[in-house]
């Protein structure tokens, strides 16, 4: 009589491929959570950062944006009193010999608002070995861009503080109606000006005048020079010519400077101007004939 307790050699061998499977699919799983392959090798290196940027773990790798390997571990050290996360990056054999030892790892984004991964530039060195270190950039994607962009509005927004509070003479256009209307006055006669100087350039230049023959005759130019270095030097004789008149040097000086000499000079021309009008009147008496 057949035990009905009895284990059948049939179930015990449906159990066994159950856990197989199970054991199979568990395996799956982890391999596949992890976007590693079944059959192929892989090569474990690691970056140092304060700060990874938000990248977890099965994040993917690239090198020149093909994926290559995955983020394998996040994990915190201390070095030197200071906290660091090494991030252990796990490279199928076949790219890793792409990845140099003096390779550097980015922190990227994908698209504006996408996950992280790492993506590596490489070198001209050597293939990493497994458990070699790689150095880490700054990342030059969103991270970076909105630093920046913190960086600028806090200038403009110092900027308009100033502004509004009316300091430096951008701040007193702003808040000072008078400067503010006085430079329009301003700028408003500049443009004046330079209208009419434009205006007076272009007749210089093509007007009928003697400015414009000045400037485009070179034979009336010369000749006006000529002239101008003429009266100059008349102006100059003349100037010399007043310069001994004033001096107490010569006749003119003397007249001008002696009183004395002027008064008997005025009395000897009047003394000969008698004589000559007694002449006229009594020639005998000056002049005698005699006949033989």
């Amino acid at each position: 009589m057949i035990n009905p307790n009895a284990l059948k050699w049939s179930d015990l061998k449906t159990g066994i491929f159950f856990l197989l499977g199970l054991a199979f699919a568990a395996y799956l799983g982890l391999v596949i959570g992890k976007n590693s392959s079944l059959f192929t090798g892989t090569t474990t290196v690691k970056v140092l950062s304060r700060d990874v940027q938000g990248l977890a773990e099965n994040n993917f790798v690239s090198v020149s944006g093909k994926k290559i390997g995955t983020v394998s571990k996040l994990d915190f050290v201390t070095n030197n009193d200071s906290l660091y996360v090494v991030a252990e990056l796990r490279l199928r054999n076949e790219y890793a010999a792409l990845v140099t030892k003096d390779a550097k790892a980015t922190i990227r984004s994908l698209g504006v608002l996408g996950d992280k991964y790492v993506d590596i530039m490489t070198g001209k060195g050597k293939p990493v070995s497994n458990g070699d270190y790689i150095s880490l950039d700054s990342e030059d994607g969103m991270a970076a861009l909105t630093g920046s962009a913190s960086k600028a509005i806090e200038k403009i927004n110092t900027l308009l503080d100033r502004l509004n509070s009316g300091k430096g003479v951008a701040g007193r256009l702003v808040s000072d109606e008078k400067m503010g209307a006085e430079l329009a006055e301003t700028v408003s006669s500049l443009k004046n000006t330079s209208a009419e100087l434009s205006a007076i350039t272009r007749k210089a230049s093509k007007g009928d005048g003697l400015l414009p023959k000045l400037l485009n005759d070179r034979e009336l130019a010369r000749n006006t020079e000529e002239t101008v270095s003429r009266l100059n030097q008349a102006a100059a004789k003349t100037e010399a010519l007043m310069t001994k008149l004033e001096s107490d040097k010569g006749t003119f000086g003397q007249l001008h400077s002696n009183p004395a000499l002027y008064n008997n000079l005025n009395e000897t021309l009047s003394s000969l101007d008698s004589l000559l009008v007694d002449l006229k009147k009594n020639p005998k008496r000056y002049v005698k004939f005699s006949v033989f």
